[in-house]
């Protein structure tokens, strides 16, 4: 499935970015991007695996979606 996102070196990058532009930090194939709230539904909708990404006090988490 084809979808639209911006990569990053991190997750820390991505998460900055994330919450810096009201998007969504993703981690999919070893790859940290940043997707819009459309794009994240369709991949929800499209049975995707991918895990969210997020900071809690300098720890990277992970958050499986469709696993």
């Amino acid at each position: 499935m084809k979808f639209k996102a911006i990569e990053f070196k991190t997750e820390h990058q991505a998460i900055e970015h994330a919450e810096a532009s009201g998007g969504h930090a993703i981690r999919i194939n070893e790859k940290n991007l940043v997707v819009t709230s459309t794009e994240e539904e369709r991949l929800i909708e499209n049975g995707v695996s991918f895990a969210y990404l997020a900071d809690r006090n300098g720890t990277i988490v992970t958050i499986p979606v469709n696993a």
